[in-house]
């Protein structure tokens, strides 16, 4: 966060007839991209310093290169032990690991709360699957707005468009298959477009500003000729997904047409963006297994300096391959340090699962420990957020949010950031789950 631009920006907004003030109010947005997210919008952009967030993004990719690492470290390389060890289903690691590298492409979500020092991870969204890709536009319209034109310049406010990064990259995947602009589908899984067509008309908006035609289509849609995948007929350069594992599990004709994709990926075909082994590194308990004691012994100073720096104290609570003594001393810290620690399932989003220590009574919080032994849960240090003041246009009146800043990484590094912010009175999660939630765009502040 930066401090001195955030005073700044806040102090003009008090005068009644500033036009910063109302600025978040009066944007012009595109079109679907409004209709999706235009009445769920803080009253202003947030800002950060430039370094402290590409350095945060370059510990990211550091942080993911070692969670690829654990299979080799611990298991032999094999990625179905891994899994096991997480309590991840067999079924889910099964589909995973086909395909598998063991160098999945870095493409990557941050949900991360900063603390008045630094940036503290929470939870790492690693896939293509991503939301808020398109923030950028937001970026855009407020730069549209003279007012805030003349303060981003005063300024010298920046932003890096994240779905310019992603087109970026469907047309590198895609530099093997075809010489000329790829045809790209965004393929959900079966019944998965029509609950969110309004974020993927969004996405496919925004893309389009970027010389990318995006079709969307479901995985059951999909066909194959002469190798090469289809959808409805038209043949497709790139497959972008957006469907996971455990929408397709219990479905023996997606899980057929997965392995079509794959073998398309592998001939050359078509190119598949992402594969599926990248979820095998984003469960939060994949993360928990840096704070472990077996992992932290194979650790360098270095690495262990990047998991300190990025990570609150998180740990795994199954005591599925812990020495017992190492089981009851976590159990033990647990019960007694409620206020202070988060019970979350490995893998979930929205907050769902959720227990907050400090929300809860003793007895609450026993209970949930009790029946979070098994599994993947995970137990993690509670971060406390510093709060980001906003002032409401309509009252005048100044409060702090907490702010869920969303920071996207590739293999470049930092690849863009929007935010989801929330006042403290409406809840501990800040999820568009919960209705008080609103969101932002980023701005970074140069040196």
């Amino acid at each position: 966060m930066s401090r001195d631009v955030t005073r700044k920006y806040v102090g003009k907004c008090q005068d009644h007839g500033s036009p910063l003030r109302r600025a978040a109010r009066e944007l012009h947005l595109p079109e679907t991209y409004g209709d999706s997210y235009g009445k769920l919008l803080l009253d202003r952009p947030l800002f950060v310093p430039e370094s402290e967030i590409t350095a945060f993004a370059d510990d990211l990719k550091a942080l993911f290169g070692l969670l690829v690492s654990l299979p080799d470290r611990l298991y032999d390389g094999d990625p179905l032990r891994y899994c096991a060890a997480l309590g991840m289903d067999p079924r889910l690691a099964e589909l995973m690991s086909r395909g598998a590298t063991g160098q999945p492409p870095v493409h990557a979500r941050a949900d991360a709360y900063h603390d008045g020092t630094s940036f503290r991870l929470l939870e790492l969204n690693v896939g293509s699957q991503l939301g808020g890709t398109d923030s950028a536009q937001l970026n855009r319209a407020f730069l549209q707005v003279p007012a805030f034109k003349e303060f981003a310049e005063r300024h010298r406010l920046g932003h890096v468009d994240t779905v310019a990064r992603v087109a970026a990259s469907l047309r590198r995947a895609a530099a093997p298959v075809t010489c000329g602009e790829p045809v790209v589908a965004l393929v959900e899984a079966n019944g998965g477009l029509a609950a969110y067509r309004h974020v993927f008309a969004a996405l496919q908006e925004a893309m389009l500003g970027h010389g990318v035609r995006l079709l969307l289509g479901e995985i059951g849609e999909l066909g194959e000729e002469n190798g090469k995948i289809t959808l409805h007929g038209t043949r497709l350069d790139v497959v972008l997904r957006y469907f996971v594992a455990s929408e397709i599990v219990d479905d023996p004709a997606a899980r057929a047409t997965l392995d079509l994709l794959l073998t398309a990926h592998r001939t050359g075909r078509t190119a598949f963006y992402t594969t599926l082994e990248g979820a095998m590194f984003a469960s939060k308990g994949s993360l928990a297994m840096l704070h472990d004691p077996r992992v932290r012994r194979t650790l360098s100073d270095t690495e262990r300096a990047v998991v300190d720096r990025v990570m609150p104290w998180t740990r795994l609570l199954s005591r599925a391959g812990q020495p017992a003594d190492e089981h009851t001393e976590l159990l033990e810290r647990c019960r007694t340090d409620r206020e202070n620690l988060v019970l979350k399932p490995g893998v979930g989003h929205g907050g769902v699962g959720t227990v907050v220590g400090h929300e809860v009574t003793d007895a609450q919080w026993q209970e949930a420990l009790a029946t979070r032994t098994t599994g993947d849960h995970v137990v993690q240090e509670r971060v406390r957020p510093a709060g980001e003041p906003v002032l409401d246009a309509d009252t005048g009146d100044t409060q702090d949010w907490v702010a869920n800043w969303g920071v996207f990484v590739d293999a470049e590094g930092y690849a863009g950031a929007f935010v989801r912010a929330l006042r403290p009175e409406d809840g501990a999660v800040v999820a568009y789950a919960n209705p008080g939630t609103r969101g932002t765009c980023v701005f970074t502040v140069p040196a």
